[in-house]
């Protein structure tokens, strides 16, 4: 098995979609690994379709673009035209059942996980941090990152935001938590 992880984040202008990437990277570099990170900026700030690419190794990255992609995570339905390009029949796809249904991906025959992240962000804290749910999910289907360098991260990344509001450190904390931990039950 090949140790290099290509990964695409993709969804719409203010989902968090770069801000997940990023953070995915560089919680990745801070716990010993090699990453690329590479966003794609255009008219998602007004609602289009927004792409994060990273890749995470233990060894050196050759080349910052791929045509391949490991894992997908679809955060938004209209992503899925963006991002058809670059699945293989081995692409896992990881996507929120809120935001895109099962029938938008009917017609992608790959191992697809649903996490509700939308529906446990709402219900035990606030919808705005359904990304970090994502989020540590993500880490952990990548495997050999940190929750505590996942938590660092997110916290040198969003330190501004906490100014304006101090409990949403509490909550991104714990939805990274809960991403890593707590969605198990979403692989069977």
């Amino acid at each position: 098995m090949r140790d290099l992880k290509r990964i695409i984040v993709s969804g719409e202008g203010g989902q968090g979609i770069q801000v997940i990437s990023k953070i995915l990277a560089t919680a990745a570099y801070m716990s010993g690994k090699k990453m690329l990170y590479v966003p794609n900026y255009g008219v998602e700030q007004r609602g289009g379709a927004s792409l994060g690419f990273v890749q995470i190794s233990n060894e050196e990255i050759g080349f910052p673009k791929f045509q391949n992609v490991d894992i997908l995570v679809i955060l938004a339905a209209r992503a899925i035209p963006r991002v058809r390009e670059y699945i293989t029949k081995d692409t896992l796809i990881v996507h929120d059942e809120t935001l895109v249904s099962k029938e938008s991906l009917k017609d992608i025959p790959n191992q697809k996980i649903s996490v509700p992240a939308l529906k446990i962000a709402e219900e035990k804290m606030t919808g705005k941090v359904m990304n970090m749910i994502v989020l540590g999910f993500l880490a952990d289907i990548v495997g050999g990152i940190s929750i505590d360098s996942l938590k660092e991260a997110v916290n040198e990344r969003l330190e501004g935001k906490y100014k304006a509001n101090p409990e949403l450190k509490h909550f991104n904390e714990r939805a990274l938590e809960i991403g890593m931990a707590g969605m198990k039950e979403a692989l069977v």
